[in-house]
């Protein structure tokens, strides 16, 4: 039996500006299983003054909603996590996503005074055959 891996980018690595947010969306329907989600914040040489966080959230539809922040479509998964404010300091996670998931949205929000980089992933599978 072989499955049918997909490697997907929610956010290409790229800098979140002061007082900005980025937000990465994906559809699960058609997925066959349990896929796994890596997302990595990291603060530049100088740290911000408020620090990112990642936050990860889910909606429970049949199409993708429009990235938002949580509310009606969507709704925590895993708490907002950060690295701190610290020069270079670097936050790296990862998460098992059930396979009931529909859609799936992480969002990087919070920090102040400087940008910082964010980037998430995820693995999935789609087909046996």
């Amino acid at each position: 039996m072989a499955l049918t891996k997909n490697a997907r980018t929610l956010v290409a690595s790229a800098a979140n500006t002061a007082g900005s947010t980025t937000r990465g969306t994906i559809d699960l329907n058609a997925v066959q299983g349990p896929s796994v989600l890596t997302f990595k914040i990291t603060n530049g040489g100088t740290g911000p003054t408020v620090q990112c966080t990642a936050k990860v959230m889910i909606a429970h539809n049949s199409t993708l909603p429009t990235a938002g922040a949580e509310g009606t479509d969507w709704k925590v998964l895993f708490p907002a996590v950060g690295p701190g404010t610290a020069a270079s300091a670097s936050l790296a996670r990862s998460y098992t996503i059930p396979a009931a998931v529909m859609c799936l949205e992480i969002e990087f929000t919070g920090n102040t005074g400087q940008s910082v980089t964010v980037e998430a992933y995820m693995s999935e599978f789609t087909s046996v055959s």
